[in-house]
């Protein structure tokens, strides 16, 4: 489980397709990590977030993560869409007593959106993503929504886009910075709206 607060940026070093697909990620800046990032202390099997895709850790050489990424991820998320160079929004696990920052999200990605619109407003950005009609009913105003693992606030709703705004920090700190019109991104639908669906469904 995670809380959608980016800690560090990852870069795809290479993706390899040997069996399943293998994704290695440099953690950029490697020399600076604070205490929550420490790469030596990260144990092997560990969950961490890679741009809101759950993925286990399964070996660390030097600053690099490697982790395995099944047929199935790849069809259900953008990661058919990294190469070597994307960058990556990571968060490592949520541990008992850490501040939930932003909202629970458990790296189980949805949908994807494309990105529609980029609208820079003062310091911060307006970004307006279309999504499929049938995941619309799962947002609301002021409600949660994960994008590439970010936790965010949900501003307008409409049948087939929803729109968020990035602070400055959150747009320079994340794989944000780099988005354009037409990039694809994944989706994570807060567990409370799909809970709510199952209660109603079985009223």
């Amino acid at each position: 489980m995670f809380t959608g607060i980016i800690s560090h940026l990852g870069k795809v070093n290479k993706i390899l397709h040997p069996n399943d697909w293998e994704l290695l990620v440099d953690i950029l800046d490697a020399e600076n990590l604070d205490k929550s990032y420490n790469i030596n202390s990260t144990p092997i099997g560990a969950s961490i977030s890679c741009s809101g895709i759950c993925l286990t850790l399964k070996k660390v050489l030097n600053n690099t993560l490697f982790f395995d990424v099944s047929d199935e991820t790849r069809e259900k998320t953008n990661f058919s869409t990294w190469n070597s160079g994307t960058l990556l929004n990571l968060e490592k696990s949520l541990k008992v007593g850490d501040e939930i920052g932003g909202h629970f999200v458990y790296g189980h990605v949805d949908t994807t959106a494309i990105i529609q619109d980029i609208k820079k407003i003062n310091g911060s950005y307006k970004i307006t993503l279309n999504i499929k009609n049938r995941f619309v009913k799962y947002l609301a105003s002021k409600g949660s929504v994960s994008v590439d693992g970010v936790s965010l606030t949900v501003n307008e709703v409409d049948e087939d886009y929803f729109t968020v705004n990035i602070i400055p920090y959150t747009w320079l700190h994340t794989s944000f910075k780099n988005y354009k019109i037409g990039t694809v991104v994944n989706i994570e639908i807060d567990i409370l709206a799909r809970y709510l669906e199952s209660l109603n469904a079985n009223n």
